[in-house]
């Protein structure tokens, strides 16, 4: 499943990458070696994920 990362804060585009899961909200995941938090999932067209995530060490 292609999913895009979102910045929670900048609203940037983190990256992409494949996900053999289903990710869920509020819930950590590590991507390349690095923490998230998903604050939200966003389902578009084409069954693309868009993770609104937030880097465990971002300031909050």
């Amino acid at each position: 499943m292609k999913t895009i990362l979102i910045d929670y804060q900048s609203n940037e585009r983190i990256g992409e990458l494949q996900l053999k899961t289903q990710p869920r909200d509020r819930e950590w995941v590590e991507i390349n070696n690095k923490l998230y938090y998903i604050h939200r999932i966003v389902h578009t067209e084409n069954d693309v994920l868009k993770l609104i995530v937030m880097a465990e060490d971002s300031p909050s």
